[in-house]
């Protein structure tokens, strides 16, 4: 008998608190408020149990917006784009629409994909002609167009973003020999042509890195493989054509098959790294010139200094 009331109560708890637990709550005022504390996974999980009680469409992307934000202070990029791609931004306000789109745009951009980035941008250029937030997309669409490469584009930005700066003449004449000597070609990142670096370790083992600059490492692949060629020709000679066949040329087969794909990859690599090294130098470069603007102008310096400054150390 106490055995069955024991249980009789406990059933009793847990409706009063299931109940008072989904009527007597806002979902995504409590995730808003655990995200607001800083507490980003478990505000992950409360923005899903609003997006799973959530019928209304805006309702449900703000909360998208916010699980993706989420994912990408705890470090996970691909998972934070993922969420916003699963938005429906259909018949969304344009203040939703903007910053959803822009925020595509800059996982796009630390997820290494500068061209879908720029195509997020210029979704909201088509959508938002001749406004202010076209303005305030051009930081992050010079560094896109800087990733992309797409140098005289990206001057071509810069110069706009300078005439909707509310600068003196004296200080837009500043900043834009400041831009110029930034692109000056001979401090533009230098580029490695990684089908150039393949083809070297094709014909010369261990070329494709040194033509990258590891010297070191190509040098080491050159006496790795040659080692192991004049291993199999003085198998063959021996007439140990077993071990000669399978074990000189099988093995120098793996280092020469890789040897290439890894002169590919150092190329890529050594690409990356020059260009996020400028992206560093042009993003100081734009805090001084949104810096600079005078009081009240548009320009959303804050903004980009959250999404942008801070969000080039995860790259």
């Amino acid at each position: 008998m106490l055995k069955i009331r024991f249980f009789l109560i406990c059933i009793f708890l847990c409706v009063i608190l299931s109940t008072n637990r989904i009527f007597g709550s806002d979902y995504y005022s409590n995730a808003l408020r655990i995200f607001s504390e800083g507490n980003f996974f478990v505000a992950s999980i409360e923005f899903e149990r609003a997006i799973f009680h959530e019928i209304d469409n805006n309702k449900i992307a703000k909360c998208k917006y916010y699980k993706s934000l989420c994912y990408k202070e705890l470090g996970d990029k691909h998972r934070a784009l993922e969420e916003l791609s699963e938005i429906n931004i259909f018949n969304l306000p344009d203040s939703l629409f903007f910053i959803i789109r822009y925020e595509q745009a800059v996982c796009n951009f630390l997820n290494d994909d500068p061209t879908q980035a720029l195509w997020n941008l210029e979704e909201i250029k088509y959508r938002f002609s001749d406004s202010v937030k076209t303005v305030n997309i051009l930081p992050l669409n010079i560094l896109c167009l800087n990733s992309a490469r797409n140098w005289d584009e990206a001057v071509n930005a810069w110069n706009y973003l300078l005439n909707h700066t509310g600068l003196e003449d004296s200080e837009k004449n500043y900043f834009k020999a400041k831009i110029n000597n930034l692109y000056n070609k001979r401090k533009m990142p230098i580029l490695y042509s990684d089908k150039k670096a393949e083809n070297l370790s094709r014909f010369i083992p261990g070329a494709g890195q040194m033509y990258c600059g590891a010297v070191f490492e190509g040098a080491f692949n050159l006496i790795m493989n040659a080692s192991l060629l004049g291993y199999s020709f003085f198998e063959f000679y021996s007439k140990y054509y077993f071990t000669g066949y399978f074990v000189g040329l099988g093995i120098f087969n793996k280092t020469y098959q890789g040897g290439m794909h890894r002169a590919k990859l150092l190329a890529d690599e050594k690409n990356m790294e020059g260009i996020n090294k400028f992206n560093v130098e042009t993003s100081s470069l734009l805090i001084r010139i949104l810096d600079s603007q005078p009081l009240g102008k548009s320009l959303q310096k804050d903004s980009f200094k959250y999404q942008i400054i801070n969000s080039i150390s995860f790259k």
